[in-house]
């Protein structure tokens, strides 16, 4: 498939030959094999060289000899070979959609690659094929044909061999700058000697149409449009319609390809730049979506962490104060129980003596860790009140399920059998109070910790050890 299209590729451009040396304004074949380089990174390069090598001396063999075809072809392969290296070399990315990689393209192969090309190029067609103009302007010639169809097509043929990742939003704006572009070319196509009767009319017409349309339609439109105007150039040339006026031929040339030129930085430069700052944008969007919700997930920690009680790693007071709020208001709203017990280790002063802070703290996280354990529905919750003190909030259906709950916390702590020498127990138990209360307009949250607190102030003077259940209207 390469071959063939390397082949048309080079029809097509002597096609538009308009120098008796068979110089063009643009020439194609080259950024075939090169995108075609770029697009498969050297991959099989031996092969793809090889090729359009051959491709390139069969098509050449109409407009020169055939010891000058293979001598030409060698100087394009050469061409190619040298702004690949040095591509390469510079690491540009071969999807030329960044400013940096687009200006590294334009050293390695317009300016430098097609600039020995055309010294060389010119030096076989006087020496060899026997031209008559001048060295310097058939080397210039030569090297603005070939940087042109590279800056020309590398981009356009890049574009069109990879996924499309442009998203347009056009309006009806873009739609009529489109069709004025349209009618821009249509003008200057029928256009005589670069007037319509004594206006003049030329191809210059239609640079600000183009700067409009890189602007709103991206990088893969621009560079085909690009494309289709420098080749309609080419051909008005060969057809005798002297879009630029009526000039020598080689001047013509000069002007074309410095048209050419200029279309070539306002288009392609220019939609490269605006798809490398709106790349910019959505990186930068990306990456403040990025700290944002590291913002949040730092924010998340830190309130976790504020409440959460350091020691026992369940929540603190200030965590049970806004919970049991919430719940407070839950339980009104829906008019259902609601259960709060607080609970307290039981000599925990005599047991610090005894056993030391350390063991007092290995204490205070075991009776935390077994009251966690007894939370396993949504609604209840546990946390650290002060000291050794505990609450547990939760719902109940009535007084005896919260008795029942309490009572196998209780046990539950008792059965960890921790040595307590100076409890009657002889292990380390707690001492619960329990309030439970449906909550109506006229009740507080008051209410329900002053009950809580006065049960578990009479569990202690019962004896420790156990669960004490206290009616809140009954206490307030």
């Amino acid at each position: 498939m390469l071959p063939l299209f390397h082949f048309a590729s080079v029809k097509l451009t002597f096609f538009c030959a308009v120098t008796p040396e068979n110089v063009v304004v643009v020439w194609l074949p080259n950024a075939v094999l090169l995108a075609a380089l770029l697009r498969f990174r050297g991959q099989r390069a031996p092969l793809l060289a090889s090729l359009t090598f051959t491709s390139d001396v069969l098509a050449n063999l109409d407009a020169f000899p055939w010891y000058e075809a293979v001598l030409l072809s060698l100087v394009n392969l050469m061409e190619v070979a040298i702004t690949y290296l040095l591509m390469r070399r510079g690491r540009v990315s071969p999807a030329l959609r960044r400013l940096r990689d687009l200006v590294r393209f334009v050293m390695a192969g317009p300016l430098f690659g097609a600039l020995l090309a055309g010294l060389l190029a010119a030096l076989v067609l006087q020496q060899v094929g026997g031209a008559t103009t001048a060295y310097l302007t058939l080397a210039r010639l030569w090297w603005f044909g070939d940087g042109l169809g590279l800056l020309i097509y590398t981009p356009l043929l890049l574009a069109f061999s990879q996924p499309r990742n442009e998203r347009l939003r056009l309006t009806r704006w873009d739609d009529a700058a489109l069709a004025l572009t349209l009618l821009l070319s249509a003008v200057v196509m029928l256009a005589h000697g670069g007037e319509i009767d004594g206006v003049s009319v030329t191809p210059t017409l239609l640079l600000p149409a183009v700067a409009v349309i890189a602007f709103r339609f991206g990088t893969r439109l621009t560079t085909l449009l690009v494309a289709l105007i420098s080749l309609t150039t080419a051909m008005l040339m060969t057809t005798g319609l002297k879009p630029f006026g009526e000039v020598p031929i080689h001047l013509e040339v000069v002007r074309a390809q410095e048209f050419i030129l200029t279309l070539c930085i306002i288009g392609i430069g220019f939609a490269v730049l605006l798809n490398e700052l709106r790349t910019r944008e959505r990186e930068l969007e990306s990456r403040v979506r990025t700290r944002t919700r590291e913002l949040e997930q730092s924010n998340a920690r830190l309130a976790a962490i504020s409440a959460t009680d350091g020691l026992t790693g369940i929540p603190n007071r200030r965590r049970f104060d806004e919970t049991l709020a919430a719940e407070w208001g839950r339980a009104r709203r829906h008019r259902q129980p609601l259960m709060l017990a607080l609970l307290d280790v039981d000599l925990f002063k005599q047991y610090n003596d005894c056993y030391g802070h350390q063991a007092g703290d290995d204490a205070l996280r075991a009776v935390a860790e077994e009251l966690s354990h007894h939370c396993r529905r949504s609604g209840d919750f546990a946390a650290r009140y002060g000291g050794e003190e505990f609450a547990l909030i939760a719902e109940a259906a009535d007084e005896d399920q919260a008795l029942a709950m309490a009572d196998q916390i209780c046990a539950a702590l008792a059965a960890l059998r921790i040595p307590h020498a100076h409890s009657p127990s002889r292990v380390l138990t707690v001492s619960i109070g329990v309030a439970v209360i449906t909550p109506e307009e006229q009740d507080d949250i008051a209410d329900l910790l002053k009950a809580a607190d006065v049960a578990l102030y009479r569990a202690k003077q019962l004896g420790r050890n156990r669960v004490e259940l206290a009616s809140v209207r009954e206490k307030v």
